[in-house]
């Protein structure tokens, strides 16, 4: 039977056309808006994307878990921005021991017990973050080490705030994990990130060391009593016995007055591998 050119040039246009119909729905923008989950997603290799970071206002709760199918020890990277951005020393870390490494982070949400929230932290949503953190963490098998930080911007030296905190972490550690607190980061001036590289390197955006290490974080006192939480102090990292720099090592160590830059970060691996216990650090 003859069949013209035309005709079998449509029929392929027509084939090529179906074909591509899923691939098409599935790149277009959901109209529904993304529903907050606590499953956490399927181990893989990958970093964790920005979007296992949940933003400041924004009522979403996601986790992202890469690592090994068979890790050394699962590990669980969980706070604030503050945690958030060890985020490239955390996951070389997470390579290099082999662990499962799994993000639990919300922008502005310090961990606390959302029972006793604090009525003077104010931060849209975090109380129900928090509620979804915790019931997160009693649904999965317990996590062998969790790392954290809080931005003392938001703790502010408040007992009330550290109660809280402690009582969180009480729970964690209750189901057996250990915990490693990583005292909240000095600060730098205002406007730091604006400093050209001649400022940054004469000196002239410097903080004192009194001054970069307010407001305190009360979270490390709070937990004082907890024999299952470590607590790592970076501070002489940034800072000598009076100043805390805004450039040094050779690097530019803010991106704003509050987070490091990830450069920073990464040169501070090395100061967060000697602070984790050896157990989780395995050789082979």
């Amino acid at each position: 039977m003859f069949i013209s050119m035309k005709s079998v040039l449509l029929a392929v246009v027509m084939a090529l056309a179906v074909s591509a119909t899923p691939i098409q729905a599935l790149a277009q923008p959901s109209s529904t808006p993304a529903q907050p989950t606590s499953a956490s997603a399927k181990p893989t290799s990958a970093p964790a994307p920005a979007t296992c970071h949940s933003q400041t206002g924004v009522k979403s709760f996601v986790t992202c878990t890469s690592g090994p199918k068979k890790p050394t020890f699962r590990v669980a990277l969980t706070g604030d921005s503050h945690s958030f951005q060890y985020e490239t020393a955390i996951l070389a870390l997470a390579k290099k021991y082999r662990w499962s490494l799994t993000f639990v982070a919300k922008s502005g949400c310090p961990v606390v017990d959302p029972s006793m929230y604090p009525a003077n932290m104010r931060k849209p949503n975090c109380q129900w973050w928090n509620t979804q953190r915790e019931n997160y963490f009693n649904k999965v098998r317990p996590f062998d080490l969790v790392i954290n930080s809080n931005s003392a911007f938001i703790t502010h030296n408040k007992k009330n705030i550290g109660a809280s905190y402690a009582s969180a972490v009480k729970k964690i550690t209750d189901r057996g994990s250990t915990v490693m607190l990583i005292r909240d980061n000095p600060k730098g001036i205002s406007g730091v990130e604006s400093c050209s590289k001649a400022k940054l390197v004469s000196g002239r955006c410097n903080s004192t060391r009194e001054k970069a290490l307010l407001p305190l974080d009360p979270l490390p006192d709070a937990v004082a009593d907890n024999g299952q939480v470590i607590v790592a102090d970076l501070t002489d990292a940034y800072c000598d016995a009076t100043t805390c720099f805004a450039f040094r090592y050779g690097l530019k160590v803010y991106r704003d007055r509050s987070h490091m830059t990830v450069a920073w970060a990464a040169h501070l691996q090395k100061l967060i591998a000697a602070a984790i216990p050896a157990e989780f650090k395995p050789s082979r």
